[in-house]
């Protein structure tokens, strides 16, 4: 699971990317407490994406 900063992409940008097998910059934390970095995600390989609005804290 990634947390992703900045701009959210849609769940058709996804499904675009993964179409075209793009390799997209995303801006990311991996756990809570982190400094986000940025990782390149190569949608050509995803296979399976959930996408799902994060919230923290308990609720």
């Amino acid at each position: 699971m990634l947390r992703l900063h900045g701009h959210e992409p849609t769940e058709d940008d996804v499904a675009s990317w993964m179409r075209a097998g793009s390799v997209v910059r995303l801006q990311v934390t991996e756990t809570a407490g982190r400094t986000p970095h940025t990782m390149l995600v190569n949608f050509g390989s995803v296979v399976f994406a959930w996408i799902c609005p994060y919230q923290s804290g308990r609720g």
